[in-house]
């Protein structure tokens, strides 16, 4: 297989290379940056309580045996099980495996990618793959998606390699297997995925009579199903019910397959979404032709696509968990692009000559100034922001289409957040109560964008209540970090806080009727004023505690 000539510079191999590589790095470091931006500083939101919730009542055989109700990953919550009882679990426990796997995709997808394709092409790629706001995302959050994504392009890599070796070597094979395992085991939506590469390479052997081939699928298939049904068949039998609570829900509609493409191209502009599918439209056929992982690629979204219409799973017919579940689509999308990109440039250079070069480069600067201006990260890189997993940034990123969005919208606002906007940015620490761990219902982000100042929860379980839904107590087994804990004395001293805010009970009008939020802490706010000096501000919403000395006499009390 030949690799595409491509855009190469006016120098010899070694130049080229040690260029390549520099640029490389340089693009890998700027993902890296992108995604390390306050990691260690971000709250636990949405789903990623899943496991937690179970890690509460359930020791590591009933988390082996069942799937949950609301869907966990058993061997992330195995690991956060051990964790807790070595040395405490917290959020960077939990969270660490996805983001190594989102800096292992920065380089190990780019440099498979190289071996098929120009250095400009790869380079185009790999620049797509450090901004992409989903892959920056699910790098960042204590959900299996980022590591599930780099075990099944792993593991394709591996099949096809095992599979067209000219003598047989099992090492490729035996990484195929421990990648297709534990990816299904972490995730069951990948399983199409693994399957693909069987019937990808498998019925053209058939038709070819090819006997070695259809031998080295045969037992790779062998060996892999029964790693498979180790892993999947205890909790099938043990919990039946909670795998079948999740499906025939939920079917994807026409604006949900539409809704998709701005979540895979990560951009809120019908424009870019546009450009960026015409590019890949012109990318697709050199794709086809040269990359190897492409039929089995195709083939196993097919299946992943096929087997959501069948089986309906809960929330699929929003564009975001349809996104998700076909998350695979992300890099060989933006690979299809970049080649697109590279082919338009060609065309270019080759009729305008060194004024192609200048319209090039001049059309690239434009793009990525457009590409960064536009681009949903830039909500979620800003400081101080605790709160970037919120479901407000990632829900919808077009703005009229976000659910989430509007309905927070008719929350009222305290003054109080404005006022803190009269401080230097980011130079307090605000711990905030009552949580919820489902952001519909945590108004934090916003609380952030206006304050600009660093908002995280207060936990009131053993305080003034016994036990809330999204809380852990601070104990030897969980060692959260980006909390804070009013009923134990001198915690928020210690935790560098300088406020502590409690949200007063409140009646909320939505169109589904009104809602009645913080009656469980109803008895949270006596509790409070026993604890802590007098409050410092107060209004019909909230009232705000002084914890740090510098904060008694700052804030003006009237209003």
């Amino acid at each position: 297989m030949q690799k595409d000539k491509g855009m190469r510079v006016n120098s010899g191999p070694y130049s080229e290379n040690t260029l390549f590589y520099l640029v490389l790095l340089a693009i890998v470091m700027l993902g890296a940056w992108v995604r390390l931006s306050q990691f260690t500083l971000q709250v636990l939101l949405d789903d990623e309580w899943h496991a937690i919730h179970q890690l509460l009542f359930k020791g590591p055989k009933e988390l082996f045996l069942t799937f949950g109700h609301a869907d966990f990953s058993i061997p992330l919550a195995l690991m956060y099980w051990l964790e807790q009882k070595l040395f405490g679990l917290s959020e960077l426990g939990m969270r660490w495996p996805m983001m190594a796997a989102g800096l292992l995709t920065l380089l190990v997808f780019p440099l498979y990618v190289r071996k098929y394709f120009s250095w400009s092409t790869t380079l185009v790629f790999s620049l797509l793959l450090a901004v992409s706001p989903m892959l920056v995302l699910y790098s960042k959050t204590a959900r299996p998606y980022a590591l599930t994504l780099l075990l099944s392009y792993v593991a394709m890599g591996a099949f096809h390699r095992f599979i067209m070796a000219k003598q047989t070597n099992w090492k490729p094979g035996f990484v195929y297997a421990v990648c297709a395992v534990l990816g299904v085991w972490l995730h069951l939506v990948i399983l199409p995925l693994i399957v693909a590469p069987f019937l990808a390479f498998g019925l053209p052997a058939l038709i070819d009579r090819d006997r070695d081939r259809l031998g080295r699928i045969f037992y790779l298939g062998v060996f892999t199903l029964a790693g498979l049904l180790a892993v999947v068949v205890p909790p099938m039998l043990g919990h039946p019910e909670a795998l079948g609570a999740k499906l025939g829900l939920q079917t994807p509609s026409l604006q949900s397959y539409y809704g998709t493409l701005f979540v895979w191209l990560g951009t809120p502009s019908t424009e870019f979404m546009l450009i960026g599918v015409f590019f890949a439209a012109l990318g697709t056929g050199e794709l086809c032709r040269k990359f190897p992982l492409t039929t089995s690629l195709l083939t196993g979204l097919a299946l992943t696509f096929v087997s959501i219409l069948l089986t309906r799973p809960a929330w699929v017919n929003h564009s975001v968990t349809l996104a998700r579940y076909l998350l695979p689509v992300i890099p060989v999308l933006l690979l299809a692009i970049s080649l697109g990109i590279r082919r338009v440039f060609e065309v270019v250079i080759r009729n305008w000559g060194h004024s192609g070069k200048l319209i090039s480069l001049t059309a690239i600067i434009s793009a990525l100034s457009f590409m960064g201006y536009q681009s949903p990260l830039l909500n979620m890189l800003a400081k101080p922001n605790s709160n970037s997993l919120h479901s407000v940034y990632w829900f919808d990123f077009r703005s009229e289409k976000n659910q989430i969005a509007h309905y927070m919208d008719d929350f009222s606002v305290s003054p109080f957040w404005q006022e803190l906007a009269s401080f230097p940015q980011d130079t307090l620490k605000i711990a905030a109560g009552p949580f919820s761990f489902e952001t519909y219902h945590w108004d934090a982000a916003r609380w952030e964008q206006i304050s600009q100042q660093r908002v995280m929860p207060a936990f009131f379980t053993g305080f003034c209540v016994k036990r809330r839904w999204g809380e852990v107590p601070n104990d030897r087994g969980f060692r959260f970090q980006n909390v804070a804990y009013p009923g134990e004395k001198g915690d928020l001293k210690r935790r560098g806080f300088d406020l502590l805010v409690y949200q007063k009970p409140f009646t909320q009008s939505t169109k589904d009727g009104e809602i009645a939020f913080g009656k469980d802490t109803a008895a949270c706010g006596p509790a409070l004023r026993e604890r802590f000096p007098a409050p410092i501000y107060e209004d019909e919403q909230l009232v705000v505690f002084p914890v740090s000395d510098r904060m008694k006499y700052q804030i003006n009390v009237e209003r």
